[in-house]
This record gives C-alpha cells, sequence and structure tokens, in this order.
C-alpha cells in the first residue's frame, strides 16, 4: 500500500513539475483616459502635497507636472518695514512625482510607491501606468529640499 501511495506521488509530482506548459494570457482590457483631473497646491521647502483619485474601469493613467511657480506676495505698504510687491515667476525646480495608494501610519496618511519620478513642469506625462479600478494617489515632494522658496504648482492626472 505504501508502494502505491508514493509511486501515485510521485506520479502527482512529475505531472506538475512538467516544465513544457506554457502558461495561459489573461486577457485584460485597458481603456484609454475618458476623464482629466487637474489640482493646484502649494509646496514648501521638503514638503509634499498629495491628492486623491478614483480610477473608475481599468486603464491607462497618464501623470503630468504641468507649471510650477513662485508664490505671488501682494504689495502692503503699511506693513512695519514695507512689503514690497512681488509677481508670481514660473520655475523649473525638479520635483518628486509619486502615484501610489493612500495608507495611514503613525507618521500619518502617507502615498505608497507604486510609480515615482524626479521631474520639472512640462506638457508631456511625465509618469504614464495602467491601474485597475480603485482611488489612488499622486503625491507632489520637494524630497531633497530643493525648493529655495515656497512654490505654487499644477498637475493632471488623466484617467478612466
Amino acid at each position: 500500500m505504501l508502494r502505491r501511495i508514493a509511486l501515485v506521488s510521485g506520479v502527482a509530482v512529475a505531472v506538475a513539475c512538467n516544465s513544457n506548459t506554457t502558461p495561459v494570457p489573461v486577457p485584460t482590457p485597458i481603456a484609454a483616459p475618458t476623464t482629466t483631473e487637474t489640482f493646484s497646491g502649494t509646496l514648501q521647502q521638503f514638503g509634499n502635497f498629495q491628492y486623491q483619485f478614483k480610477v473608475n474601469e481599468n486603464s491607462e493613467v497618464h501623470v503630468t507636472l504641468k507649471s510650477a511657480a513662485t508664490v505671488a506676495v501682494a504689495a502692503n505698504p503699511d506693513a512695519d518695514p514695507p512689503v514690497a510687491a512681488k509677481p508670481a515667476v514660473p520655475v523649473s525646480y525638479p520635483l518628486t512625482v509619486t502615484v501610489g495608494q493612500t495608507t495611514i501610519s503613525t507618521l500619518g496618511v502617507a502615498c505608497t510607491n507604486l510609480k515615482q519620478v524626479k521631474t520639472a513642469p512640462g506638457d508631456s506625462p511625465q509618469l504614464k501606468g495602467q491601474a485597475l479600478t480603485g482611488t489612488y494617489c499622486v503625491d507632489i515632494s520637494d524630497a531633497d529640499g530643493a525648493l529655495p522658496e515656497p512654490i505654487t504648482f499644477t498637475v493632471t492626472i488623466a484617467h478612466s
């Protein structure tokens, strides 16, 4: 009886370990982006700004850091000392753009790193990928402390 069990077990293992089997790909339709969300914020040195978005169907996701500029300051001649006006000026400081999912830890709310790039603003998506239906986040940060002053930024997220 033990010989029979050993023989049957050996045949089962040999069949399971057959290296000639080819995995069957599972087709997954991925939709092109149909929605574009835009968000803006202010970023301090070593700071970060997080935005959540929802993917309603498996789709491509394109994230674009569109612009960054210094923070404008309004003139205040009555202040002591008086404050001179300072217009917003476009800048090209490299920022860290992260796509992930929101997590909560003892340090607070964070955006896990599914995909990340350090980039200056531009017109073409700096991050492209595919996402399953669910809630995701985009985190814009000055991880290296490269910003000499606060800036404002605008980001677009295209998805379905």
